[in-house]
Formats: structure tokens, sequence, C-alpha cells
């Protein structure tokens, strides 16, 4: 039979037995892909209403799928805590750029209108690399949808007014290859509230309908009508057992004094669908905090190797800009040296010197703009090259940790978190310095020319928030406050 199987790149078509396994045929495409970071991807086919539907790769074969098994998708389906500390290789950045930008586009992930005209920057940088304004012009930009409609509706700017913004970010990016430029991408969208969130309209047990927010930190519950601030959440560190039967879900407390956690879903289907993408997250959050595994181990050993070689060739093009600088300004002070000395130098003569003069000064200052540059990107990456060797270190303690465990004790339940695991939120990801009076003079244009009427229920929440001076992670370190007990009480209140 045929299999169609579609990603954010291209689409495979494949045939195959209806005898043959739905992970088959995932093992297959991420080989021919060339992933290694298999984790964080899945098989899912699109429902009768468009909703995702994931695919249980441990049970289903092909002529379970019927008619769907030509109209498959590979996707992310689970994402890290922290993109830029856990994603490994290239190729899975290259997806998750792929996937995540397509999301902001289509406004599946709300992202304010300043952030969408950086991201656009880094994406153009991802694509064509440094600016250059011979060949990057008006017509190349045309080409490419760049912002979502939703930002360009609410603004009395024309399309040459958000290229001239986008295009003076790019030109802030220069130096910055593919993959890091992918990363910083992604280290933004990774701030915005609804990244990585999976929702469902659930109801809690007085009827109430809320949404419930299946993430990589935990679960989340949201009002109806906001799906940026969760009003309760649950980290993963506090779930001990997720099971439903039909239409009701049971989440079972670590904390044995608090009672369950119930609500229920629209059908036994949504049930099963919120109890594998927990199970996967639960997992994966009990998995980034224990030794690598050997294969995790080797990926990020050659991605190390990478970063030094990346590194040597950084410090490298810095000595030789230092020495050209040093050459430059030697002639720089000789050519003053001559200016001063030669006072009964024709006008026109002295003139030409002069303006060579001048020419050299400027010379001088874009070398050393450029030694700046490269001195930042060396220092940039030493500082990476020590925090693996700090992880590694972790690491190597960590095995031996679980090691002296397993002598002492026997096996312990395969989802409980290693005895003192760091469970705290990760930071903000925070715009690069260069780029903050220029994103502020931006967040100014944009407010002089908003169309108040075109603005949506989630950009007066974002707007809130901004004046509150709220982020995704003050957020969630607030209703994370308190206990368990509490938390259950207050979801069964809403």
């Amino acid at each position: 039979m045929k299999v169609v199987v579609r990603t954010v790149q291209h689409e495979s078509a494949l045939e195959a037995s209806p005898k043959t396994s739905v992970k088959e045929i995932f093992n297959l495409i991420c080989k021919s892909l060339g992933i290694q970071e298999t984790w964080y991807f899945g098989l899912m086919y699109y429902g009768p209403d468009s909703e995702e539907i994931w695919i249980d790769q441990s049970k289903k074969t092909l002529k379970d799928l019927r008619h769907n098994s030509t109209n498959l998708h590979f996707k992310v389906k689970f994402y890290p805590e922290d993109i830029g500390e856990e994603l490994i290789e290239a190729v899975t950045i290259d997806f998750f750029f792929l996937q995540v930008k397509s999301a902001v586009l289509k406004d599946e992930i709300y992202c304010p209108a300043d952030t969408c005209v950086l991201l656009a920057s880094y994406a153009l940088q991802a694509k064509y690399g440094d600016y250059n304004k011979d060949e990057h012009n008006e017509d190349i930009l045309k080409r490419h949808k760049l912002l979502p409609e939703r930002v360009t509706k609410q603004h009395a700017l024309n399309t040459s007014d958000w290229h001239v913004n986008i295009t003076s970010m790019w030109i802030k990016h220069n130096g910055l290859d593919k993959e890091e430029a992918m990363l910083e991408y992604l280290k933004l969208v990774q701030n915005l509230e609804m990244y990585g969130v999976t929702y469902f309209n659930i109801k809690n047990r007085k009827g109430t309908d809320v949404i419930l927010g299946v993430t990589a930190l935990g679960l989340n519950i949201y009002k109806e009508d906001d799906r940026l601030n969760p009003t309760v959440a649950f980290p993963w560190s506090e779930i001990k057992n997720l099971k439903f039967k039909d239409k009701k879900f049971i989440i079972k407390p670590a904390d044995k004094s608090a009672k369950d956690f119930i609500f229920f879903t629209h059908s036994g289907r949504m049930s099963k669908y919120i109890l594998n993408l927990g199970i996967g997250n639960h997992s994966l959050y009990v998995r980034r905090r224990k030794p690598d595994t050997p294969e995790v181990a080797k990926m990020k050993e050659k991605a190390n190797e990478k970063t030094i070689q990346k590194l040597q060739q950084q410090l490298d093009e810095l000595q030789k800009s230092k020495e050209e600088l040093e050459e430059q300004r030697n002639e720089l002070r000789n050519m003053m040296q001559r200016l001063e000395e030669s006072k009964n130098m024709e006008s026109a003569e002295r003139q030409k010197l002069e303006d060579e003069i001048n020419a050299k000064h400027a010379e001088v200052l874009r070398i050393q703009e450029e030694v700046e540059r490269k001195d930042a990107e060396a220092k940039r990456l030493q500082d990476e090259e020590k925090r693996r060797g700090i992880e590694e270190e972790t690491r190597r303690r960590g095995e031996k940790r679980e090691e002296e465990e397993r002598q002492r004790q026997e096996e312990q339940e395969l989802e409980t978190l290693p005895e003192g695991a760091d469970t705290s939120l990760p930071e903000l990801q925070q715009v690069n310095e260069q780029l903050k009076e220029q994103l502020k003079q931006l967040q100014g244009t944009l407010e002089g020319s908003r169309h108040q009427e075109e603005e949506t229920t989630l950009d007066k929440i974002h707007r809130i928030n901004l004046l509150e001076g709220r982020d995704k992670y003050k957020t969630l370190a607030d209703i994370r406050r308190g206990n368990t007990i509490r938390r259950v009480e207050m979801f069964e209140n809403m």
C-alpha cells in the first residue's frame, strides 16, 4: 500500500505492506532525514475538524490507519525546556526552526509586532547570510512572507516601511552562520507564552469550561479567554501518575496528602491523546535530569568538537584582523606625520593627502568594529565551551551517583525524578544588546502607527502583561507558589 509522509521541507511516497508498523515508517523517515534526536518527533494526521491526531507508534500498523496512511505528517511533537541548551544537531535545529517559524507566521503562536520584526530579520540571516544591499533588495524581501497578517493589518505602515525595519535589524546579525541565526530565532520564540503548549478544552468537577495546556514543564490551566497567562500550574515533578476512563481524566499527585486532580474531556479519544502527550513530556522531563545516554553523549561530543573548530577559526580570524588593524593604524600615523611635516605643500596635494587620511581613518574604524565583533563572538564561543565542560563534569558525577544508588537499593519507579534534581524554570532569553535600543525605537514607531480597532484579545492581554512587568516565566513562578493541595483546590473552584 502507498504511504505519503509530509515534512516541513518536502514529502515522501513509500510502498509498504499493510502489516508494516508505524514505528518502522517513523524510523525510516528519521533515517532518510538524518535525524538522531528522534524523541522530539512523531507521526500524525489531521482529523475531520482539522485537529492533530498523533499516532501511537507502539501498537499501530498501516492497516489500522486505513485511508490516513496517505496523509501522514512528520512533525515536532515534544519541545525541550531550553532550546539553547538541549537541541544538539543542526538537522534538528533546522526542523524546529521551520516548524516554529510557520506557527509564528500563521499566528498559531502569538507574537507581539516588534518581536515579529526581529524574528523576520533572523529568518533572513538564516536564509541568505549577511545582508548585502546590492543583492538583497526589496524584490528579494517581497518573495517571502515575513510577518503574520495580524501584525501588518494592525499598523499604518506600508510594505517598504516594514522592510526597512527588518533590514536594519538584519544588518546587525552580520557574522552569524545559519545554525546560529536559527538558534537565536528559536530562543526568542521560546520566550513566547504559547510556544510549546498543546491546548485542550476541558471542564473541572463544577462543570466550568477551562483550557488545559500540556507543556515540557508541566500542566497549565487557563481561563477560556486567555491562552497567554495560566491561572494554575502543576510541574511534572509534582505528578506521579496519569490515567483516564473515557472522558474522566485523573492525575495522582506525588504529594500523598493531596487529593487527585480530576477533569473531564470531550471524548475518550481526547483523553487518550492527553495521556500520550503527558506521559511523553513527563518522560523527557525526567530524562533531562538523568545522566546522558551513550547515544546523546556521543552527539554532544561531536557538537562540542564542531564548536572547538569554530572557536579556533574565529580566534585565527580575530588575530588576522588585529594585525590588519595595527598595520592600518601605523599607516594612518605615518600619513598624519607627513601632513604635519608638509606645511609648505601645495593646497591640491595637501587636500589629496587629507582625503586619503580621512579614508584611512574610516578604514581603521571599520576594521576596529570588525575586531570588536569577532572578539565578542570568540568570547561567546569560549563561554559555550566552558559551559559544555561544566555539563560534562556534572554528567560524570551524576553517573557515579546513579551507580551508587543502584547498588544501594532496588530499582525505582520509572518516572521518579533523581534525588536533588533541579526543577527550576528556565530563564527568559534576553535580546542582543546591539538590538535593544533599535527594538525600543521600533516599539515607539509601532505604537504611533497602531490601528486600535484591529487589536485582538491576545494583543490586549499582552499589553497588560507589559505594563505589569510580567513575562512567561514570572507568571509560571507566581502560580507555582504554595503546595499541590492548594492548587488542586484553586482548579476545582474555578
